[in-house]
């Protein structure tokens, strides 16, 4: 397994998850620090972990607007489709601050990467 493949079959297990945890009761969860916070970390994984993946500019700027109306359509889900979750505009504001500091953060990678002609196939 090359580290493409490794960052694709990780982005799918980070996509599932993000799902999983918005959607279950979380009443039982107990995990330290804010909800904000959770939600930030979150997308930026998953921003961080699929731009290992799409590294063209352009197709990393699709994933970045398909992962914030990701984001947007699992806070509808929240309100709409349960009754122990909430709708919260300032999770969907922590989700896309999340995925756009990832997205400079891998855009500053590969520039550095392609400046020093490191990277992987």
């Amino acid at each position: 397994m090359n580290l493409t493949q490794f960052f694709r079959l990780a982005g799918i297990g980070t996509v599932l998850t993000i799902w999983v945890l918005s959607l279950m009761p979380i009443d039982d969860i107990v995990v330290p620090g804010s909800d904000k916070l959770h939600h930030f970390i979150a997308y930026f994984t998953c921003m961080f972990v699929w731009g290992q993946v799409y590294r063209a500019p352009l197709a990393r700027m699709k994933l970045a607007i398909a992962l914030i109306a990701m984001g947007m359509l699992i806070e509808c889900a929240q309100g709409g489709l349960t009754t122990y979750r909430e709708f919260e505009w300032l999770d969907m504001v922590a989700n896309a601050i999340g995925v756009i500091a990832a997205w400079l953060v891998v855009t500053i990678q590969l520039s550095v990467m392609r400046r020093f002609s490191f990277g992987w196939k």
